[in-house]
């Protein structure tokens, strides 16, 4: 893969933040109420985590929060890239059919030409025509 300075188009596009926004929350919401959940399992059946200090435990919910916030936030990032990626590509192959559709009629424009071209040199330019033979007898 070429370094970016030789890509066409390195800035990525204004609506990529919110993509990862949107994602950063949705995975902080989900791995937050799975920690949330843990906690509360954790704090009643075990005595080492009820003896761990407050602060740990909000570093833990925080850790859960921000580690699931960073993966989904990658994965929506990643979707957005290739649904881009793949517009593109649809783009690319609409453009080159018109193309070739475009080269076809030109083509088939030249071959009537060439063809009318034709008719009018043989039709108007020999004297020896087979009306003129059928029409003198």
């Amino acid at each position: 893969m070429p370094p970016p300075s030789y890509i066409t188009d390195p800035l990525p596009p204004p609506q990529l933040s919110q993509v990862a926004a949107q994602g950063f929350a949705s995975g902080a919401l989900r791995f937050g109420t799975i920690s949330f959940a843990t906690h509360f399992l954790l704090n009643r059946y075990t005595p080492v985590y009820r003896g761990l200090t407050i602060q740990f435990k909000v570093f833990l919910q925080i850790s859960a929060m921000i580690l699931g916030g960073c993966i989904f936030a990658e994965k929506r990032v990643g979707e957005f890239n290739e649904g881009i990626r793949r517009q593109r590509r649809a783009l690319d192959r609409s453009r080159r059919a018109w193309e070739e559709e475009r080269e076809v009629r030109e083509m088939v424009e030249r071959r009537i030409a060439a063809e009318e071209r034709a008719q009018k040199s043989s039709g108007g330019g020999g004297g020896d025509g087979g009306t003129d033979s059928v029409g003198g007898k």
